[in-house]
């Protein structure tokens, strides 16, 4: 048999370098004239406004340089989104020479005014030691700031945190009763690293009563999102037949997706079934098609 790996929670602690894209760049009505005009009279939300549209590409050739210059106005004059943005081309070294220090310096100063993006970055930064202290208590106290503000992110690096604590921090942080309220949160509101760990609790029984269809809707939830570690967590499901049919060729078709995303789990287990030849030929046959058509879809819903 498939030897049993536990299912995996995906990291989402990731220091908020990639946050210039604010998810708005379909935004091309400005008027432009205006906009100058108001940004040349000191105007901060006008300056914002255009350094966005720069750093982004919306509605203009994309041009870091001038990004900087109006955000860098906007930014001296304590306008938050103009700070997180402008801490965000810090930090990619996008318009100026990449600097964590001065990226950090602006994001603080937008989560010292509220603004939640902000302060989940700074709560990635003090769990990275990326400009400041490793302090995963301080990490915690950023994220429930945003997680108060329904910030998405902040609530699922919460769940994650509380789940399964990071290897230096023993068990310190965790609280299952915690990690399931935070998880159901951000995964009813979007989150496919939530998704896939909401899963791992209802796999496991972490906060919750343990839940095989449960935890293999969840998985199915993330995994049609493209988590390979979703993919990898429902392949076992169905390998096992827990919460679902035995179905080795939906376990190989879904350890397949997973192994092509360059998931660890997907990999293992893939070569693992494979050495035990549990496939007949048909059955390989099948298991192939089965991950091309789940390729194909999962590609087209991105």
């Amino acid at each position: 048999m498939l030897k049993m790996i536990q299912p995996i929670v995906v990291a989402v602690l990731i220091v908020g370098f990639a946050l210039a894209n604010d998810g708005r760049a379909q935004e091309t009505n400005i008027d432009w004239p205006a906009a100058q005009a108001a940004a040349e009279k000191g105007d901060a939300r006008a300056q914002y406004a255009l350094g966005r549209r720069y750093a982004n590409g919306i509605g203009v050739n994309r041009d870091y340089a001038k990004a900087v210059g109006y955000l860098r106005e906007s930014a001296d004059q304590g306008y938050p989104e103009a700070e997180v943005l402008l801490g965000s081309l810090y930090g990619q070294g996008r318009g100026v020479p990449r600097n964590v220090n001065m990226a950090v310096t602006w994001y603080q100063k937008a989560a010292n005014q509220g603004n939640a993006l902000a302060q989940y970055a700074m709560g990635n930064f003090h769990a990275a030691g990326r400009g400041v202290t490793n302090d995963m208590a301080e990490a915690i106290r950023w994220w429930r700031r945003a997680a108060d503000q329904d910030q998405v992110e902040a609530e699922a690096a919460l769940g994650q945190i509380y789940l399964i604590p990071a290897a230096p921090y023993g068990t310190n942080f965790l609280n299952y009763e915690e990690a399931f309220r935070w998880l159901s949160k951000a995964a009813k509101e979007g989150s496919v690293a939530a998704m896939n760990n909401l899963g791992v609790a209802y796999e496991n029984g972490y906060g919750v009563k343990s839940d095989y269809p449960a935890a293999a809707n969840w998985y199915r939830a993330a995994a049609l999102k493209g988590n390979g570690q979703a993919q990898a967590n429902l392949g076992q499901l169905y390998y096992y037949g827990r919460g679902l049919d035995r179905d080795l060729v939906a376990a190989y078709a879904w350890f397949k997706l997973s192994d092509s995303q360059g998931n660890n789990l997907g990999k293992f287990n893939l070569e693992n079934l494979q050495s035990l030849s549990l496939l007949d030929p048909n059955q390989r046959a099948e298991g192939e098609k089965k991950f091309l058509e789940l390729k194909g879809t999962i590609g087209s819903a991105r």
